[in-house]
């Protein structure tokens, strides 16, 4: 059971860290692209931001694997991918009336919500 247990907090690492890094490059380049309008871009750097953030928390305790240490770094990650729905949330909000920039925004909460429910399942 405690194997079972740890690896499947290693997948969920796993899982988190490839959309991250999905989340980083992409979110940034999108962000960039929105400067024109400042508030739009708000909500994609934010997410980049978070999304290296949880790359580099990874990054630092990459070597620590007890079952302890797994639930502690899944509870932060859950955290930050919260985070980072509020701050979809908070782009569909503003960018509904703008179809250029808005077009992104429904597919990228759909990628945020599974990235939370990794977090559980």
């Amino acid at each position: 059971m405690v194997a079972e247990t740890q690896s499947k907090l290693l997948g969920r690492r796993r899982v988190f860290l490839y959309f991250a890094v999905f989340l980083f490059i992409t979110m940034l380049l999108d962000g960039l692209a929105e400067l024109d309008i400042p508030i739009h871009a708000v909500d994609d750097i934010g997410i980049a931001v978070l999304s290296i953030i949880g790359v580099i928390i990874l990054a630092i305790l990459w070597k620590k694997e007890s079952a302890a240490s797994l639930r502690t770094q899944n509870n932060i990650l859950i955290g930050l991918t919260a985070i980072m729905i509020i701050f979809q949330i908070f782009g569909i909000v503003v960018e509904r009336a703008s179809p250029m920039d808005f077009g992104d925004d429904i597919p990228v909460l759909i990628g945020l919500i599974i990235m939370l429910l990794n977090g559980f399942l």
